[in-house]
């Protein structure tokens, strides 16, 4: 392994630069919905949470300028 190898616990890859790990907790049933979610659009989970993140504070973003 290359001594500029960064790699996490448990010899895992570390985040992609410019991204960082978070720990969410939520429902278990919201949790298996995204899983399927993202198997059925050939996505990575973190893809389609932070696409999800994404549009839902660009929505609280324009409810904020409309005041």
């Amino acid at each position: 392994m290359p001594a500029d190898d960064k790699r996490g616990p448990k010899g895992r890859p570390r985040a992609p630069k410019g991204k960082k790990q978070m720990l969410v907790i939520m429902d278990q049933d919201v949790i298996k919905n995204v899983k399927m979610a993202a198997l059925e659009d050939d996505v990575k989970m973190s893809h389609a949470v932070e696409e999800a993140v994404k549009e839902w504070l660009a929505k609280r973003r324009s409810r904020k300028v409309g005041k």
